[in-house]
């Protein structure tokens, strides 16, 4: 959607060919990498190239430049883990509002994070596709009037494996379960979240997620396997009625709605 967006700044870790493709596309101002190795791998890179040469900048310092870089209005915070909090409050405090794709962000630093959203006046909308649904069944729902939200799990790689032969596998072909792990049956994502899945502690992480979102209690948040993963969530409301957001297991649409809320784009 270049129509709709600019990208101002990348934050990324090794992967130079991928993001000397990404600098060349899109033009960004200030582009952040993990390392000074990886830092000098991508300046030469990018050696000969006569378009617009970002600000290169590396390691902790690097992303959370890239977090408050200039004028960019929204910040996609995606990094994997606890490393992505600092940059997420550097990006806060910078006034940017945020699509939140990492939940370690409200996990780890939930009781910090709200007051500081409220205190620069920032947006926070959720990126993940779970929440994301949570999110769009609420427009227009009235303040205090959800009951309840109702969490959707795919059930992860292990969901038609029973505990023992789950157990029989992990002794005889741990191979074949580090694989299967490392699958998940309907998203394609990274290797972490992926096993997380499997185990289905990511479900547990995403519910506490949604507390913090949504100012649910955890007693009103259900968690409910759906191995399709076309309902990606729901809430129920205090007059019984379930409002849900269904589609295909495909992140495009739940990031491009947290940038674009509330305005719905043509994709």
């Amino acid at each position: 959607l270049p129509d709709k967006f600019e990208i101002v700044g990348l934050a990324a870790g090794s992967n130079v060919d991928l993001l000397t493709e990404q600098i060349k596309k899109h033009n960004p101002k200030i582009v952040s990498v993990q390392d000074d190795a990886t830092l000098a791998k991508l300046k030469d890179a990018l050696s000969g190239w006569k378009g617009p040469m970002p600000e290169l900048v590396c390691g902790k310092e690097g992303i959370n430049d890239v977090a408050a870089y200039g004028d960019s209005d929204c910040v996609v915070t995606g990094i994997v883990g606890c490393a992505g909090l600092l940059p997420t409050v550097k990006a806060i405090e910078a006034g940017k509002d945020i699509a939140l794709a990492n939940k370690e962000t409200l996990i780890s630093g939930g009781p910090a994070i709200l007051p500081l959203l409220r205190k620069h006046n920032v947006k926070m909308t959720p990126a993940d596709s779970e929440h994301s649904a949570i999110f769009q069944s609420l427009q227009g729902v009235p303040p205090d009037s959800l009951r309840r939200i109702i969490l959707t799990a795919s059930g992860g790689a292990f969901r038609d494996f029973d505990a023992k032969e789950l157990l029989r596998l992990c002794k005889e072909d741990p191979e074949f379960v580090r694989k299967k792990a490392t699958t998940h049956p309907n998203w394609d994502m990274g290797a972490k979240i992926t096993v997380d899945s499997a185990t289905l502690m990511n479900k547990g992480l995403e519910v506490i997620e949604a507390h913090y979102l949504f100012g649910a209690t955890y007693d009103q948040i259900d968690v409910v396997i759906h191995p399709q993963s076309i309902l990606h969530s729901a809430i129920e409301t205090v007059d019984s009625s379930v409002i849900g957001q269904l589609g295909w297991p495909d992140m495009r649409l739940p990031l491009v709605y947290a940038m674009s809320w509330p305005h719905r784009l043509n994709m």
